[in-house]
């Protein structure tokens, strides 16, 4: 038994945990269904007993998630939230109307969880539950006591193997894809879809935002297999941008195209983060909204557009820091960074941009990289919290053998703040990225400590033309 929270935490951090494992330390064959079911059914099977709405995907499943659990609260429903990784505080798995669970109620249920463990442990140690089945299991069990009406899961990985996969849907959905975790899900996206197409189940109405052909082909195909009803982006449900976001009023207006069946067939909505892709996950999310209204549950369309202005979403293009403006995004593969250097440059055309960059050792670090060519104002750097870190001399390498020439080399997010403020001024952007880990970091360094100004005119890029790797801090 665990005495005391942190015992609970070392406890949990005690178990395999393919979150802090590098990418060379596990396969997909590690991945069993058989271990979560095994130790579900000793919980007595608490999946069964509550409601889901189930989200997979390569890029916005986060926030889609995110957006349906808001609009589900917004309509008077107690929602559980379960969505992974945490970005400080293991509780941050476990949400209910937006508050994380209670450090005595994880003691609790991680002291549960150390029974069963203890139970079903023995000679077939494969069948030892893993750090995310047990995490996944609380939240079914923190949910159960808090007598939610609905939970929303976002799939960990992939989706056919994922832990989460053994819940009762009653909508589906499964946002933009793009290569990712290439090792274990696929070399190609028609792979990896069929991966997380894996959720679908039995006719449950999937909502999707997949528009790559070949996606949409192998969910398509999916869908049909399992009786199931394929709203589509573009077809069934779209958005259209109405007015852009812009630094002045930080906000984009939106208009969502609900499907045919909806009380209110077009809805206006403002949205406090810049870029199309967020459009894309609102939609979806008011489609996935607008199932479950067709299947009796109190949704409005004033509702969904008041989730949408109001939902917080931490590390997706969030402003923590004023003059120099500072950005932190968990941007983590080539297409999403892609998005965001495009998002960037439209959102701040005249502005001099410095990037601060770090990237996990099982990400496609080659692929982010090219996304750079032609910045000349990249600081890279390594993450601490975390063993999947690359080294921020690896990286280094990597820019240089691609022609790109960095400012600086740091060995940690604190080390990065300090070295970007010799050069960025007030007026100047600064936006961390390539790495959930690294942007958490970042951001936590900066709220709780600000940001200082020794900044200084002899500093400015003007004059950085004779920097590049050799000038390592």
């Amino acid at each position: 038994m665990t005495e005391s929270y942190q015992d609970a935490v070392n406890w949990l951090y005690g178990r395999v945990n393919f979150e802090r494992l590098g990418a060379g330390q596990y396969t997909r064959s590690d991945f069993k269904l058989e271990r979560m079911a095994r130790l579900l059914d000793a919980l007595g099977n608490p999946q069964n007993q509550i409601p889901v709405v189930h989200i997979a995907g390569t890029k916005g499943k986060g926030t889609t998630a995110s957006l349906i659990s808001e609009i589900l609260i917004q309509a008077g429903y107690r929602t559980g939230l379960y969505t992974s990784p945490h970005r400080i505080r293991i509780e941050e798995r476990f949400v209910v109307n937006r508050e994380l669970i209670s450090e005595e109620n994880f003691v609790r249920l991680v002291n549960v969880l150390v029974d069963y463990v203890e139970a079903l442990s023995g000679p077939e140690q494969a069948l030892t539950p893993t750090f995310f089945e047990l995490v996944t299991a609380m939240a079914w069990l923190h949910f159960l006591e808090q007598q939610v009406d609905i939970a929303v899961l976002e799939v960990g990985l992939g989706g056919r193997l994922d832990s989460t996969n053994l819940c009762q849907p009653l909508v589906t959905a499964i946002t933009s894809i793009s290569l990712d975790h290439t090792r274990l899900l696929g070399e190609t996206v028609e792979l990896i879809t069929r991966e997380k197409a894996g959720i679908i189940k039995p006719n449950i109405p999937v909502v999707t935002s997949v528009k790559d052909p070949a996606c949409l082909d192998v969910s398509r195909e999916r869908a049909q297999e399992h009786g199931c009803n394929l709203i589509r982006l573009g077809n069934d449900f779209d958005f259209e941008l109405r007015r852009s976001w812009k630094p002045e009023n930080r906000k984009q207006q939106l208009q969502i195209t609900l499907p045919a069946h909806a009380n209110d067939h077009i809805l206006d909505v403002e949205f406090s983060k810049p870029g199309l892709v967020y459009g894309e996950n609102i939609a979806l999310a008011a489609a996935a909204a607008t199932e479950l209204s067709r299947q009796g549950w109190n949704i409005t369309s004033a509702q969904i557009a008041k989730a949408s202005e109001e939902v917080s979403l931490p590390l997706r293009f969030e402003i923590i820091h004023e003059q120099p403006l500072v950005i932190v995004d968990a941007a983590h593969n080539p297409a999403s960074i892609r998005q965001l250097i495009n998002t960037v440059n439209s959102s701040f055309p005249a502005k001099r941009v410095y990037w601060l960059l770090s990237i996990s050792r099982d990400k496609d670090i080659e692929g982010i990289v090219r996304e750079f060519q032609g910045v000349e104002t990249i600081l890279v750097s390594q993450y601490l919290g975390n063993v999947r870190a690359s080294s921020a001399e690896e990286l280094s390498c990597l820019f240089e053998a691609q022609g790109i020439q960095t400012l600086a080399v740091t060995n940690s997010p604190e080390e990065s703040l300090a070295a970007v403020q010799r050069w960025a001024g007030p007026d100047d952007v600064i936006v961390g990225t390539g790495s959930l880990f690294y942007a958490s970091e970042l951001r936590e360094r900066i709220l709780a400590k600000g940001m200082s100004s020794n900044h200084s005119a002899s500093g400015r890029i003007d004059e950085l033309a004779s920097h590049s790797t050799s000038g390592q801090i």
